[in-house]
């Protein structure tokens, strides 16, 4: 009689591929699973320790102070609240309002008398005077504008609620430089920049109503070439003999001295447009790059640009609009490197200062 309990069926026991099938699943589950949990926990040292960089250490806290505070100064500012504690956040926003205007002396300065118009096709005496920067760990360019009467502010050709290139600004109203100038509304975030935000004052005109807002300086220029800064309302300007204003902020230079004598100015690094006048009437226009572009460099703070403006002696200089809208515009062509993402590799802007050729020329703007 036949033992089946004790001889069996070798076949029998072996696994069937139903059950290798699930048995490779399984070895498969596990090692995925071992694989999550792996990642997980390199993920979780990996954030613990950059957040325990950014918010333990000197180096590290100062970086994460200075990313703040370049988000904080763009449309998207809310996003700085991720790598900030709420009392940074705040601090970081009431920094941005926190420099107060003050008025500037026009006293200072002293336009030099033109013997003859200076024109662009005399290139040693040409209108302007380009100096490459390269420092700091950032690149861009001065303009020296040695009349300053050749400098207007030109509103831009507005086509529903997009602004215009500065490339077409240019020859539309025969200027041979410029950089961009007003910051510009943009609630959808598309970049038209066809509204400016604050005042635009064009041939003694109000384009745009003021920004009643401490902390925006006016800056504009008289009929004599003098640049005026500070808070002034629209009835200010005309008994002064201003021709062309418009607003914007931080200011970096008030009467000769520093406005920024602590920390960096409270914006950050970014691409950064300034202006400012020296004591003989020469217009100072600083243009940097940033945001990886030019030089892979994040761009200079404010303190940074204030430091320029100060090398080149400004009794008064203010920040223009920045990030990707800073331009600067040379016979033609965008000389610097904007990081803007539009394909013509510029920005439609609301407004620029624009250099003329001649005198007589700047004149005729907006006849």
């Amino acid at each position: 009689m036949r033992d089946h309990h004790s001889t069996g069926n070798p076949r029998s026991q072996s696994p069937t591929r139903k059950d290798l099938r699930l048995m490779r699943a399984k070895r498969r589950k596990r090692r995925l699973a071992i694989a999550a949990v792996s990642i997980f926990s390199t993920l979780l040292v990996l954030v613990g320790g950059a957040i325990g960089i950014a918010f333990g250490t000197p180096f590290g806290n100062h970086l994460r102070l200075t990313a703040a505070e370049t988000i904080a100064s763009t449309r998207h500012y809310e996003w700085a609240r991720y790598i900030t504690t709420p009392q940074e956040f705040a601090s970081i926003l009431h920094n941005l309002d926190g420099i107060a205007v003050k008025s500037a002396n026009i006293g200072d300065i002293s336009v030099a008398a033109q013997a003859t118009p200076q024109s662009i096709s005399d290139k040693s005496s040409g209108p302007v005077q380009l100096i490459p920067l390269d420092e700091n760990g950032y690149t861009g360019y001065v303009m020296l504008v040695h009349d300053p009467k050749l400098v207007r502010l030109v509103p831009a050709q507005v086509q529903g609620s997009m602004g215009e290139y500065i490339t077409n600004m240019g020859p539309r109203v025969g200027a041979v430089a410029g950089v961009n100038a007003s910051g510009f509304e943009d609630p959808n975030g598309n970049g038209w920049g066809g509204v400016p935000v604050g005042l635009e004052y064009v041939n003694g005109q109000v384009m745009q109503q003021s920004k009643r807002d401490p902390s925006w300086a006016t800056v504009g220029f008289t009929k004599d070439g003098i640049m005026v800064m500070g808070d002034y309302t629209t009835s200010d300007l005309k008994q002064l003999g201003v021709r062309d204003a418009m607003q914007f902020h931080p200011e970096l230079v008030v009467n000769g001295q520093p406005t920024i004598t602590e920390g960096d100015g409270g914006w950050g690094s970014d691409p950064r447009t300034a202006i400012g006048q020296e004591k003989d009437g020469t217009v100072i226009f600083v243009v940097v790059n940033g945001r990886l572009h030019g030089n892979g460099s994040m761009g200079a703070t404010q303190r940074q640009v204030m430091d320029i403006m100060l090398r080149y002696h400004a009794v008064n200089a203010c920040a223009m609009d920045g990030g990707s809208s800073s331009v600067l515009y040379n016979n033609g062509q965008i000389i610097n490197s904007p990081s803007t993402i539009d394909p013509h590799h510029e920005r439609h802007l609301p407004d620029a200062w624009m250099v003329f050729p001649t005198e007589q020329a700047a004149n005729h703007v907006g006849d």
